[in-house]
């Protein structure tokens, strides 16, 4: 994975990238449940816009969350089959 101005390419090379990963989207979505949930509630009808954009960003934090998990299992099982067709376990 590489970053250049604030953008990422590619996939995390590393577990620790995913960990980072996750735990920045976990941040994003315990923030925005505590905009339209919690003490950090915009509660300013006249603000219902920006409480909607928190909800939406929320909403895109999960799904990006859910995705970097299902990756990361990914490329787990793959390392796993790759290891265990190097060990001659697997007939492949």
């Amino acid at each position: 994975m590489s970053t250049t101005d604030l953008h990422v390419h590619g996939t995390p090379d590393t577990d620790n990238e995913y960990a980072e990963m996750i735990a920045v989207l976990d941040e994003l979505i315990q923030e925005g449940l505590r905009k339209f949930t919690g003490d950090g509630r915009i509660r300013d009808p006249d603000k219902e816009k920006m409480r909607t954009e928190y909800m939406k960003r929320t909403e895109q934090a999960i799904r990006a969350k859910r995705q970097v998990v299902k990756d990361k299992h990914l490329q787990e099982m793959g390392r796993t089959l790759e290891a265990m067709k190097e060990n001659g376990e697997l007939d492949v």
